[in-house]
């Protein structure tokens, strides 16, 4: 087995177990997309405006916590595994459909995301992830959206 296929395999193995307590809703992805950066705090004029985004082995959960309470768990860029509730982020249900739910994470001061999880009408599964970053302790500030692919979705279980 390649570094990499290792790499997946223990990061999918360590979200599980972090989740164990929790019940699983749904698993994405490799989110690609684009991101817009403004010209503030460290990036420069020649470094500011879009960008292509990607998270090539970026892992998304969507955990129950409680009845009514959700998490995020991710596994980002850097191939840490972050609960976006254990990072001071605030995870509040949206809206919920038949085939789609999406919530709202907030880093009050700094960060917004919006995490909607759906089966589309091909009956692929797939999530959305936009955020909006900005304020004053944040170094880069940016905008985007970006999209991944999901193993399950159990709408059933929200």
């Amino acid at each position: 087995m390649g570094s990499s296929v290792k790499l997946v395999v223990f990061l999918t193995a360590t979200l599980a177990s972090l989740s164990a307590q929790a019940a699983d809703i749904a698993a994405c992805s490799d989110p690609s997309g684009m991101g817009y950066f403004p010209e503030m705090g460290i990036v420069k004029k020649a470094d500011s405006g879009w960008a292509d985004e990607k998270i090539s082995g970026g892992i998304t959960k969507l955990t129950k916590v409680a009845e009514g309470e959700y998490d995020i768990l991710f596994v980002d860029m850097r191939k840490d595994i972050i609960s976006a509730r254990g990072d001071g982020g605030t995870v509040i249900p949206l809206n919920r459909g038949e085939k789609s739910f999406s919530v709202l994470v907030v880093y009050p001061g700094k960060t917004a995301e919006v995490y909607t999880f759906l089966e589309n009408a091909s009956g692929g599964l797939e999530y959305l992830h936009t955020l909006s970053r900005a304020g004053d302790g944040v170094l880069i500030a940016k905008a985007s959206v970006m999209q991944g692919t999901c193993s399950y979705i159990a709408f059933d279980q929200l």
